[in-house]
């Protein structure tokens, strides 16, 4: 069995060496591992008790670049990470990676001869691991769980005869980084992040990865609530920025339940949107589709036609006369409370008095009628596309400003 060969070839060259050696595959998780000579330290204790390194020693072993090595190299070591120096290189089949081989190097003795001999080994060692991949190894079962989650009904049909058997309610998770990454160094991250998650779920999901985002599909045997959904998906973009490092920016949206996987297309399309809410807008990392409210219909306009028209006037008449921006503060309060009186007053921290005084001037300015439920929906979307246009970098009330 090739995988028993594997191991055979990483204990050999352990005890040649005398050091701890380990196999990850790209994403540097651990495949196989020698036994220990006294040279560990915690990340590796770490990984040989969860099968994970920890996404900062992750993020600091990819940041060297050791992924694109074309031959043996050196990696210093973080005494801040617990991680002492290491010693490898790729393991490459005609041009792809297929995972890494990773020598301890505690005291910093490897040698020349040492690193030519890494080398050797990793070319020992590709056509085992070749050899040992099964369907679900390949990027085969990502490209049916991709084609499932998408919108076109043709190819989502024909990956769901393959992927059946999987019945009951599912719910999705997106997760998508900012611009200005790394394609290869993103998707490394993002599958990362999402593999540790559905180990967390004990395997009751299904993931893929695509450019810069990437989705985990939650199924009915790993059902549960809201907040814990939005509690994993935070874990899961703290976990993907970390191996992404240098400033990388990770988002997440949370997907409504869907009614089975035939309908995950949904969950996938609401979790795409609330990702785009949550980069545009920057308030928080993670938003639910479920909490997203009006901002879920207005993640669909495109950046581009976030413009000074897609202000309603009449808040551009009161932006004219507000000079404090206090009538504008003063109506979100009061479109937020459903137009209480009361409650807008508490939120504001004024007198019941001081807000009527400011809602006729409001009035005034306007010329609207604020009893009217069409004019407050058209004026509170307004304010919310405002809010968009800020996130863009765009100025909703150029007039407070050129004063």
């Amino acid at each position: 069995m090739s995988r028993d060969s594997v191991q055979a070839v990483v204990d050999r060259f352990a005890d040649e060496l005398g050091r701890s050696v380990v196999v990850n595959d790209p994403e540097v998780r651990m495949l196989f591992a020698s036994r220990h000579f006294g040279d560990e330290d915690p990340v590796r204790i770490r990984a040989m008790l969860n099968r994970d390194a920890g996404s900062e020693a992750i993020g600091f072993l990819l940041s060297s670049g050791f992924g694109q090595w074309t031959r043996p190299g050196r990696v210093p070591g973080s005494a801040a990470l617990g991680l002492h120096a290491r010693a490898g290189v790729p393991i490459r089949w005609h041009g792809e990676v297929l995972g890494m081989l990773l020598v301890i190097d505690a005291d910093s003795t490897v040698t020349d001869a040492d690193l030519a001999r890494i080398g050797e080994v990793a070319e020992e060692i590709a056509p085992l691991m070749v050899a040992d991949r099964t369907p679900q190894d390949s990027a085969r079962s990502e490209a049916l769980v991709a084609a499932a989650l998408g919108r076109d009904e043709r190819p989502r049909q024909a990956a769901l005869a393959e992927l059946r058997g999987m019945p009951g309610e599912v719910r999705v998770v997106t997760l998508a980084f900012g611009p200005g990454i790394d394609t290869d160094l993103t998707a490394i991250a993002l599958r990362h992040a999402l593999v540790a998650a559905r180990s967390r779920s004990r395997g009751d999901a299904l993931l893929t990865v695509t450019g810069d985002t990437g989705h985990l599909v939650y199924l009915a045997t790993a059902a549960r609530g809201l907040d814990i959904v939005v509690a994993e998906a935070q874990a899961m973009a703290r976990d993907a920025a970390d191996v992404a490092g240098r400033g990388a920016t990770v988002v997440a949206g949370v997907g409504a339940p869907a009614a089975g996987l035939a309908e995950a297309w949904v969950s996938t399309r609401q979790a795409g949107l609330a990702a785009t809410i949550a980069r545009r807008l920057g308030d928080d990392p993670v938003v639910a589709w479920e909490r997203a409210g009006v901002l879920g219909i207005l993640a669909r306009i495109p950046s581009g036609e976030l413009d000074v028209t897609a202000v309603p006037v009449e808040l551009r008449r009161l932006a004219e006369v507000d000079r404090s921006g206090r009538l504008l503060q003063t109506l979100r309060a009061f479109l937020d409370h459903a137009g209480s009186g009361p409650n807008a007053a508490e939120a504001l921290f004024i007198h019941r008095t001081t807000l009527y005084y400011r809602l006729d001037r409001i009035r005034d300015a306007t010329g609207v009628d604020l009893d009217d439920g069409g004019v407050r929906l058209h004026l509170h979307v307004g304010l919310r596309i405002a809010d968009l246009m800020r996130a863009e970098g765009i100025d909703p009330f150029p007039e407070l400003t050129t004063r």
